[in-house]
């Protein structure tokens, strides 16, 4: 019998299974010990397939919805083969979103290197930077849609009827960079290293708030109703319509944010803002919340060497170079190891457009000697 189940799991998942053997599958089902089995096999296509994460239970219900489609204009339609069918998609959702566990328990590779989306219940998914698809709730509801490297929740989308906000959180690891365009149109640029957690959908009355840590450039659509917050773990910045970079690594010691456009006022997450007393930034100012001190201090700077990155580009002006070892660790997906303190206080101008992470320690080496070795994502920086 389990050798007849594991035959019918390799043809559900190669779309080979007909309706006579979706059906025995089915009634297989109604017996616990085969249920038994058959997770045992999912759970080993699952295993084989960690890689293979585009085909998930989204577009698993987006077939079925196909199948129901190409049935309705059947003239021997039965609804209680499309009842039948469902059940199994029942079935395979409940072993989905339990084998979803294992995944999201998997290797370290697997976690660090890879975007995630954390959906409203919980469940996580792996996002590809390639092709497009649509991202889907539990009951089958379109919330947003990945074309390329950027998730669009403002376009084609199933409407909302409840009147709660419900969340969705993504994840880039270090090494690549994303865009989200949030219900309201706001595009979000996502550097390494970073999650941000955000509403499906905006609600009238309410105030366009986001969670943010690590580093993303906003351009916040205009709503003079509806004010954008951004909570970035200790401070809070107020916009309505603006452009502006946020940096909050969570290893930093302060909370960095750069105007580029509109204007942004700063205060702590445990007061309320005041705009006759909370820091107010203009374009081409920057703002440090010394998170220690909970204070903030405000100086003029290039806009440009902040924003770089959102082209994958890297400028640095007068950077120290302790500071820029960490942006390399994040934009090049690697660990690295300065035995060489001198280092650290030293200065430096820089710009690399697409230059590998040898080619970028070479160009400092020539400006001030060191040696370095570069062992797979390990780097060892050490004393001439």
């Amino acid at each position: 019998m389990s050798d007849l189940i594991e035959e019918l799991v390799k043809k559900y998942f190669t779309d080979s299974l007909n309706s006579i053997e979706l059906d025995r599958l089915l009634d297989l089902l109604k017996d616990k010990e085969n249920q038994r089995i058959f997770k045992k096999y999912v759970k080993d296509y699952y295993d084989l397939n960690l890689t293979l994460q585009d085909v998930e239970l989204n577009e698993e219900y987006l077939k079925l919805i196909r199948k129901i489609d190409q049935n309705k204009n059947h003239r021997k339609f039965s609804y209680r083969r499309l009842y039948r069918i469902a059940a199994v998609f029942i079935v395979l959702v409940g072993i989905g979103y339990f084998f979803s566990l294992l995944i999201n328990s998997s290797s370290d590779v697997v976690d660090k290197n890879v975007i995630i989306i954390t959906l409203e219940n919980g469940t996580k998914k792996i996002i590809s930077e390639d092709g497009n698809e649509k991202i889907v709730t539990m009951d089958g509801r379109v919330i947003g849609t990945k074309k390329g490297a950027r998730l669009d929740y403002n376009g084609d989308t199933d409407e909302n009827t409840t009147n709660e906000l419900t969340y969705n959180e993504l994840s880039i690891p270090y090494g690549k960079t994303f865009q989200l365009v949030l219900s309201d149109g706001t595009l979000v640029h996502l550097n390494a290293g970073t999650s941000i957690r955000y509403p499906v959908k905006f609600l009238k009355n309410r105030n366009r708030e986001v969670f943010l840590k690590g580093e993303a450039y906003f351009e916040v659509e205009k709503d003079k109703d509806h004010p954008f917050i951004v909570n970035a773990t200790g401070l809070n910045l107020k916009v309505l319509g603006t452009k502006f970079n946020v940096n909050s690594y969570t290893e930093g010691s302060s909370i960095t944010t750069v105007l580029v456009e509109g204007s942004v006022g700063l205060y702590n997450e445990d007061e309320v803002y005041d705009g006759d007393t909370s820091v107010v930034l203009a374009p081409g100012q920057i703002a440090s919340w010394d998170k220690a001190k909970k204070n903030i201090q405000v100086d003029e700077v290039d806009v440009n060497e902040y924003i770089a990155w959102t082209q994958g580009r890297l400028l640095f002006k007068r950077r120290p170079f302790s500071e820029i070892l960490k942006v390399l660790e994040r934009h090049y997906n690697v660990s690295i190891t300065n035995n060489y303190m001198f280092l650290d206080n030293q200065r430096f101008f820089a710009k690399f457009d697409s230059e590998t992470i040898e080619q970028i320690l070479i160009s400092f080496q020539n400006s001030q000697p060191f040696l370095f070795e570069i062992n797979g994502n390990d780097i060892i920086i050490n004393k001439p």
